[in-house]
């Protein structure tokens, strides 16, 4: 008797097995996503960056395949019947648990303590090197004291160039390449204007710490590209932005894959599952935020930057 339990128990836990991989599947191929972008016109500015249609097509091959195969179809049709047989429960908890966590606090319960610093949120910090910024003349020298700076040991600033030259002059554009160790690598290009000699920051594109790509192609990461198409949104609207300040906001992506998002608590985003790419800088009015480098980056995801 025991050994038929077993046998029953494992069968109903690859058949539910089963339904989590063919659901994980389905959320991975980002249905909605896939077909919609055939109808989207092309953007503008060309701040998009989408998966090639034919890796998509294939990946809705293989899910197909895998919807069709003999374990899914079993462990379909044993749902399908458990649930013709015992409806109860299956509708009406997740509403009552709702509306229990929704319900308001009672008048004598403690209310929580909020903090009384006044904050503002701002695409860019106001910090005292915006109005002195960097020079081209003074790149190497910037570049040299960022990577002895023990703050970031993780992060590591290089002049980069197409092919290896003596040359030690600085072209115009330059090309810095920003990398974080097994995070991401990105690539700033800047350019400067041949009287003021400062320079100003056109694109910055970010790629997987193993891709061996070129600055002006794209990563074949979703959270990369992802993460390119946010800091293009950001310098599109704040288009002279000095160069400290960039390097400021890639240095916050030292946790990317581990830090929170401020809004929802979560580390991958509810609707693609892609970690808080964007960032918003909180300035506090006072308190031990302000000051200190680094800290006032809040990590969002895209679809909570409206929260």
């Amino acid at each position: 008797m025991a050994l038929e339990t077993s046998t029953v128990l494992v069968a109903l836990e690859e058949k539910l097995q089963s339904l989590r991989d063919l659901h994980n599947r389905l959320q991975a191929i980002h249905v909605g996503s896939t077909f919609s972008s055939l109808l989207r016109q092309p953007s503008a500015i060309g701040l998009t960056f989408n998966e090639p249609l034919e890796r998509k097509v294939e990946s809705l091959k293989e899910v197909g395949a895998f919807l069709k195969s003999e374990k899914v179809q079993d462990a379909l049709k044993a749902a399908g019947e458990s649930e013709k047989a015992d409806k109860s429960e299956l509708t009406m908890s997740w509403r009552r648990e709702n509306r229990k966590r929704r319900r308001a606090p009672s008048p004598e319960s403690p209310q929580p303590y909020h903090s009384f610093q006044t904050k503002s949120t701002s695409l860019f910090p106001l910090l005292e090197n915006e109005s002195t910024p960097l020079k081209v003349d003074d790149l190497a020298l910037y570049i040299r004291e960022f990577n002895l700076n023990p703050d970031h040991s993780q992060c590591k600033l290089h002049i980069w160039s197409p092919v290896r030259s003596g040359n030690k002059k600085i072209g115009n554009p330059a090309v810095i390449r920003f990398s974080i160790r097994d995070v991401l690598t990105a690539y700033v290009t800047t350019s400067h204007d041949p009287d003021t000699r400062v320079l100003v920051v056109e694109t910055v594109t970010a790629f997987g710490p193993r891709e061996k790509k070129s600055p002006h192609s794209q990563s074949e990461y979703m959270v990369y590209q992802k993460l390119s198409q946010q800091i293009a949104r950001m310098l599109q609207s704040h288009p002279m932005v000095c160069f400290q300040t960039i390097v400021g906001l890639l240095v916050s992506y030292e946790g990317l894959f581990t830090q929170q998002c401020t809004t929802c608590q979560r580390v991958l985003s509810a609707e693609g599952h892609v970690p808080p790419v964007a960032r918003l800088w909180i300035e506090c009015s006072s308190g031990p935020e302000v000051g200190k480098e680094d800290v006032n980056w809040q990590p969002r995801h895209v679809t909570c930057l409206q929260s």
